[in-house]
C-alpha cells in the first residue's frame, strides 16, 4: 500500500503562472495556496504532473505541482491507510526521492519481494 503523501519545500516545484507568451513559470511552492486538510478529509494529495520541458539524465521527466490539482482525501479504512496518486502518470519512488514513469527500472520499495 502507498503511505501518506510527502512534500519537500526544497525539492518540489509548483506551477506559479505563465509568462506573456503562455510559457509555464515554475518555482518554489507557496504552501499558503495548498488546502488545509482536516476532519473527514485529513489527507493531502499533490497529484504531481510530468513536465514536458525538463528531464532527468535517465529520460524520466521532472514533475510539478499545480495548485488546482491539490486535494484533500478521506482515510480509506478508519484512519488506517491512505491512497494517493502522487505522480500522474507515474509513481513516487522513495529511494529515488522523485516521481518516475517506469517503476520497474528502479528498486523503489526495498521491502517488496521480487517477482
Amino acid at each position: 500500500m502507498l503511505s501518506k503523501e510527502h512534500f519537500d519545500l526544497s525539492k518540489d516545484v509548483c506551477l506559479n503562472g505563465e509568462d506573456e507568451y503562455g510559457n509555464a513559470i515554475y518555482g518554489q511552492c507557496d504552501i499558503r495556496k495548498f488546502p488545509f486538510c482536516k476532519d473527514e478529509k485529513p489527507n493531502i494529495c499533490f497529484n504531481r504532473i510530468n513536465r514536458q520541458d525538463k528531464f532527468w539524465p535517465d529520460k524520466h521527466p521532472y514533475y510539478y505541482i499545480d495548485y488546482n490539482r491539490v486535494n484533500c482525501y478521506p482515510d480509506r479504512f478508519h484512519n488506517v491507510e491512505f491512497s494517493c496518486s502522487s505522480c500522474s502518470p507515474g509513481r513516487w519512488c522513495a529511494v529515488e526521492g522523485r516521481c518516475i514513469l517506469d517503476e520497474n527500472m528502479y528498486h523503489c520499495w526495498p521491502d517488496r519481494e521480487e517477482d
